[in-house]
C-alpha cells in the first residue's frame, strides 16, 4: 500500500530520517514504535506532505507521492490524526465532519455561495451519515455543539470521526489513545478495528505497549530516524537493539 525508500531528512545539520526504507501492508494494522526523537511523527508529516523538502521515495500504491502537498496526498486517499488534534473549534461537530466528506470535495465555491441544489443534497446526505456516526459513539446530543466545547476525550473522538467520513483508504493515527481513559480507549479501538474491516489500512504511533500488541498485526521499530526492527510485537520486543533503545529488558 505505502512504500517508503532511502527517504532522508536534514535539518540544520542533523539527521532526522536516515535512508529510511519500509513497507506497510494493505489491510493491516502496523504500529510504528521507538523512543522520543526516533522519527515517527516526522514520517507522518514527510508522507503527509507537511514537510515537503525530505529527499528519497514514498509511493502510495505505486505513485510517488513525495513532496506532493497535504490536499493532494488526501485526495489520493491518504488520511491522518495528530497528536494534539486537529479540529475546527470555531464550528459545530456536525459541520466539522460534514467538512470532512468526499461528497462535498469537488463542490466549487460559486455552488456553495449560491446553495445549488446539488449542494443542498450533497450536504444532506453527509449530514445523514455524520449524525449516524456520532450516534454510534454516544456523541449525537453534541452535534450542534462548537467543537472548542468538547472535552479532550471528545475532540480525539471526533478527530476519528472524520477520518471515517473522509472514506480514506489509507489512515495515520498519531497517538490516538493518549491521555484517555479507558472506556474511551476501547470506543477507540473498536473503531480502529471497523475500518479494517471495511478493508482500510491503518499506520499507528503509540507509546502504551500494551495497546500495540493488542491492536497491531505488525510492529515497525524506529530508533534516531533508522529502522531498527520489524515484525509481530512478539518478535520485535526479543529483538536486542530493540530492547536496548527503547523497550528495555
Amino acid at each position: 500500500m505505502l512504500q517508503l525508500y532511502q527517504v532522508h531528512l536534514s535539518l540544520g545539520g542533523l539527521k532526522i530520517l536516515q535512508q529510511l526504507s519500509l513497507e506497510i501492508q494493505e489491510g493491516k494494522i502496523t504500529g510504528l514504535i521507538g523512543p522520543n526523537g526516533a522519527g515517527k511523527s516526522t514520517v507522518f508529516n514527510v508522507v503527509t506532505g507537511l514537510i515537503p523538502f525530505a529527499s528519497g521515495s514514498v509511493k502510495l500504491r505505486g505513485q510517488e507521492i513525495l513532496g506532493a502537498s497535504p490536499d493532494q496526498v488526501s485526495r489520493l486517499g491518504l488520511m491522518r490524526t495528530f497528536q494534539d488534534s486537529v479540529i475546527l473549534s470555531q464550528i459545530t461537530v456536525l459541520e466539522n465532519l460534514i467538512s470532512a466528506s468526499p461528497l462535498l470535495r469537488d463542490i466549487s465555491l460559486a455552488q456553495v455561495f449560491f446553495r445549488s441544489a446539488q449542494t443542498r443534497q450533497r450536504k444532506a446526505e453527509a449530514g445523514a451519515k455524520a449524525l449516524e456516526l456520532l450516534g454510534r459513539v454516544g456523541l449525537e446530543g453534541k452535534a450542534n455543539s462548537l467543537a472548542k466545547e468538547l472535552s479532550y476525550g471528545q475532540t480525539k473522538l471526533v478527530e476519528i470521526l472524520k477520518v471515517m467520513m473522509s472514506e480514506a483508504e489509507l489512515i495515520f493515527l498519531d497517538e490516538p489513545f493518549s491521555g484517555l481513559y479507558p472506556e474511551m480507549i476501547k470506543v477507540i479501538q473498536s473503531l480502529i478495528y471497523e475500518l479494517v474491516k471495511k478493508g482500510k489500512t491503518i499506520v499507528l504511533v503509540e507509546h502504551n505497549m500494551k495497546l500495540i500488541e493488542e491492536v497491531c498485526d505488525r510492529v515497525i521499530v524506529l530508533d534516531f530516524g533508522e529502522k531498527i526492527a520489524e515484525g509481530t510485537f512478539a518478535e520485535v520486543r526479543k529483538n536486542k537493539k530493540v530492547i536496548e533503545a527503547y523497550l528495555g529488558n
